[in-house]
């Protein structure tokens, strides 16, 4: 896998961020020398980095970092004060950037505008002068459960001005999951549209909002944003307020993330820790820059929404968000929305490269305009970031992956743009990250084994724990290695590069070695005939576990048993006999989240009769009756 297939260009080798940031303080050897000091020495590079990321401190901390209670409760920033939208809005419009855009936005019919920073600013503070109306104070949860546009990305600034903490809730959520979450959350407002668009028709958001009202007695009250007249033009056209000064440790951010088993978790992130964290990625590893426009094809209940809304404003760029399916009326629609806003940086995942690539080679490359691609959610097969690379980004583009999570608050994993690139891989870990591959015994793994992606010292995106959980937090990431951040991805290290083949969750023992889902399914996806593939791993008195794969057939093909058995042999070449699949199972979708990311566990939960966990962020409940209807006799667990 590391042959590399992508060199970097002097366009980031001496006029990128990460060339800047050495030459400005005197690191030779670039990116690699860069990280390597970074993680051994935090401290050093997180004074340099947060006035290079345009981090606003009204008292500066007195340190960066304060580690004495251990990796799990370690302090970042002690003592300082700030505010995001200071960093993030504010400093532009000081710096008579207040004209430049902050937000583009386009919806499925068609309707689009556009938001200056000032503009931002002004609407930001309105919101958070009606949300002050409504008894909103410093530490209450505001829920917004919107669609990608602008009321999404003022809401997230209107909450942070005032030192409220916003809730993101998924739009595709159904009532009973959004209960869960203003539970759970204890919030006092609960914000959302009268509708969404999506493939030309209309859901209602507003009804499920009220039902899931019913069951979270907490919310005072619900603020429908809709057209005309209604509850958040009432909030608008409050008194402005200003920007409250709080504490580098204030929360700003509360995320759910699903877990396998039990409710979801609520990571918490903060004022100070959040921007910092997700400054650094999206200026050194996606190398943003003013005037830039970025696109990541995502919703705003999901981590990269805030990621971008604040990484894109730190670096006085702009964001584009959009509205509908990306692929209504057909598949011509992405690269419009490219072309027409002129956008520099996209976004997505590895199925949405495969959702592209089924559509053949009718379709050029990304607009010149598009400098850098990026990408995270799941891991890519060798086919599919090949064709994103070469097809889609005409092989003039470095591929981004990033490899972190909600309670990352970011990425521990990140590609660079600034040092070769192999299909599917990463530069290592992103700076100021001290992380390491171990086996189960807490050893470092050689170059090329399989193990454990775990962090050794705190990062300042790492969440500030579980919200009303402290002992959950604690057991949950470093309960099974004492003073490690367990991160529960399956890890392997080529050379400078690191490969990520999967969740742990998903990991495979067969014939006595461990498998990760990734290589079975690059074996699989060789094969014309397949357009998506899941490798699981299911319970075997012999074998331990033998590997069975299901697939999607590529448009206009089906999968008979000639052609099962054909695929059973392409992964047996390509993998050893060993791993010759039990079973090839043919169905026509793969569960999944809105994100992309397929949830392996649940096929396996489904013909083993295992517990599915927490179903709430899956958005194709039919492929559950494929699935039973592909392996009769598997148990039925509705969402």
């Amino acid at each position: 896998m590391n042959a590399y297939a992508w060199y970097p260009t002097p366009e980031f080798t001496e006029h990128g961020n990460i060339a800047a940031f050495c030459r400005r303080h005197g690191v030779d050897g670039g990116y690699r020398t860069l990280q390597t000091r970074s993680a051994a020495d935090p401290e050093w590079f997180w004074e340099r980095a947060l006035p290079d990321i345009g981090i606003v401190w009204h008292v500066r901390p007195q340190r960066m970092y304060d580690d004495s209670g251990g990796i799990a409760f370690t302090r970042w920033f002690p003592g300082g004060r700030t505010n995001l939208v200071d960093s993030c809005l504010e400093r532009h419009l000081r710096q008579d950037r207040g004209q430049a855009p902050a937000l583009r936005w386009e919806r499925e019919d068609g309707t689009l505008g556009t938001l200056s920073y000032e503009e931002v600013a002004a609407y930001s503070a309105r919101v958070a002068g009606g949300l002050r109306e409504l008894g909103v104070g410093r530490g209450d949860r505001v829920a917004g459960c919107l669609p990608p546009g602008p009321h999404a990305f003022v809401l997230l600034f209107a909450c942070a001005r005032i030192g409220a903490i916003l809730v993101p809730l998924f739009s595709g959520f159904g009532a009973e999951a959004i209960a869960l979450r203003l539970v759970d959350a204890g919030a006092r407002v609960l914000v959302t549209a009268r509708s969404t668009l999506r493939r030309g028709h209309r859901y209602d958001l507003e009804a499920v909002a009220r039902t899931a009202m019913a069951g979270a007695p907490s919310v005072r009250q619900l603020v429908v944003m809709a057209d005309g007249s209604g509850g958040w033009e009432r909030l608008a056209a409050a008194e402005p307020v200003g920007t409250e000064s709080l504490s580098a440790a204030a929360p700003f951010l509360l995320l759910h993330t699903s877990g396998t088993t039990g409710r979801p978790k609520g990571a918490v992130h903060t004022h100070g820790g959040f921007p910092a964290q997700v400054g650094s990625e999206t200026r050194y590893n996606l190398d943003l820059r003013p005037g830039d426009v970025v696109f990541w094809v995502t919703d705003p209940g999901w981590i990269m929404f805030p990621l971008v809304a604040i990484g894109a404003t730190l670096a006085g760029a702009c964001v584009l968000a959009y509205e509908g399916a990306i692929d209504h009326p057909d598949v011509t629609r992405l690269w419009r929305l490219l072309d027409e806003h002129d956008v520099t940086v996209f976004g997505s995942s590895p199925s949405l490269s495969r959702m592209l690539m089924a559509h053949g080679s009718r379709h050029p490359a990304a607009p010149p305009s598009v400098r850098v691609l990026g990408s995270t959610g799941e891991p890519w097969t060798e086919e599919a970031w090949r064709w994103y690379s070469a097809e889609f980004g005409g092989k003039r583009c470095p591929v981004i992956n990033i490899c972190g999570g909600t309670e990352v608050g970011g990425s521990l994993l990140a590609s660079a743009p600034t040092v070769p690139q192999s299909p599917c891989g990463f530069a290592g870990p992103c700076l100021g990250i001290d992380a390491a591959i171990e086996d189960e015994a807490g050893a470092e793994v050689d170059e090329g084994r399989l193990g454990e992606l775990v962090v050794r010292r705190s990062w300042p995106g790492m969440t500030r724990g579980l919200w009303q959980a402290r002992e959950r937090f604690a057991d949950a990431y470093f309960g099974r290695r004492p003073g490690r951040w367990s991160h529960g991805d399956l890890v392997s290290r080529s050379g400078d590069e690191w490969f990520v083949h999967g969740r742990l969750d998903d990991v495979m023992k067969v014939a006595g070695k461990r498998l990760g889902p990734a290589e079975v399914e690059d074996a699989v996806l060789g094969d014309p005939a397949v357009a998506e593939a899941a490798a699981v791993g299911i319970p075997h008195p012999v074998s331990g576990e033998a590997l069975w794969c299901f697939t999607v057939p590529a448009p206009g093909r089906t999968l008979d048993a000639a052609d099962a058995e054909r695929i059973r042999e392409r992964v047996a070449a390509a993998l050893g006999p060993a791993f010759r699949p039990g079973r090839v199972v043919a169905v026509p979708e793969l569960p999944r989240t809105r994100n992309g990311k397929v949830m392996r566990r649940l096929v396996r939960a489904l013909v083993t009769g295992e517990e599915p966990g927490d179903l709430s962020t899956l958005v194709n409940p039919a492929s559950l009756d494929a699935i039973r209807t592909a392996v009769p006799g598997t148990p039925d667990h509705r969402p």
